[in-house]
């Protein structure tokens, strides 16, 4: 991902939309995100804002409409709680192992995002998946000073695990598992109201070898 402005400087100064925490808050899934004395605060979701370029036209206008994806809510861990890095561990359960995420974000999905009849496309549940994944990235870079050289998708494995209908509201939360050199390995799910796994990505960023 690659900004004009720092990823720091925009979640201290683009507005969080009160209409979309007003919306979510009826929502018992995200009331444990939403306590501020918890570990984690509201953030907002930056590419779904216009920031005076060409810079995300698909979250900011293609699938940001009243019939797509209409409303985000975004969170990330406080410094204080921020957790390192995860590792393998197999004899770990792997919900377990991961921990409490990095960042998580809330999807309000309507049936402009439709592939089969009243189900998700899962073509824009991996555009979901890809961007939480960024925003994951760039929230941990922040604490790990290391915010100089973009981190550019070179890898993204999406397995699906159950339809997602339409329209409804799901949960994505990402991590940040390790790094190796100018490599950053994340990964991410999709669950539903009930917690139920829709969806699980693995993805890898890199810094260009011209950044080093």
């Amino acid at each position: 991902m690659m900004y004009n402005h720092s990823y720091r400087d925009l979640i201290k100064t683009l507005p969080v939309s009160q209409a979309d925490v007003d919306f979510f808050t009826k929502m018992p899934f995200v009331h444990p995100y939403l306590n501020t004395s918890g570990p984690y605060q509201l953030v907002p979701f930056i590419t779904r804002y216009d920031k005076g370029d060409l810079s995300d036209m698909f979250f900011n206008k293609t699938i940001n409409t009243y019939d797509t994806v209409p409303r985000v809510l975004a969170f990330m861990r406080k410094p204080d709680s921020l957790q390192s890095p995860v590792h393998d561990d197999e004899d770990i359960d792997p919900l377990q192992r991961l921990g409490e995420p990095h960042f998580v974000a809330f999807c309000q999905l309507e049936s402009g995002v439709n592939g089969y009849i009243n189900t998700a496309h899962g073509g824009l549940l991996a555009s979901l998946l890809d961007e939480i994944l960024g925003l994951c990235a760039e929230t941990y870079r922040i604490f790990a000073s290391d915010e100089q050289a973009p981190l550019l998708t070179a890898d993204l494995q999406v397995s699906y695990r159950s339809p997602v209908p339409t329209p409804s509201v799901i949960m994505i939360k990402s991590w940040m598992r390790r790094k190796e050199g100018r490599k950053w390995f994340l990964e991410a799910r999709i669950l539903d109201e009930n917690g139920l796994l829709k969806a699980e990505a693995k993805s890898l960023y890199t810094r260009p070898r011209s950044a080093i």
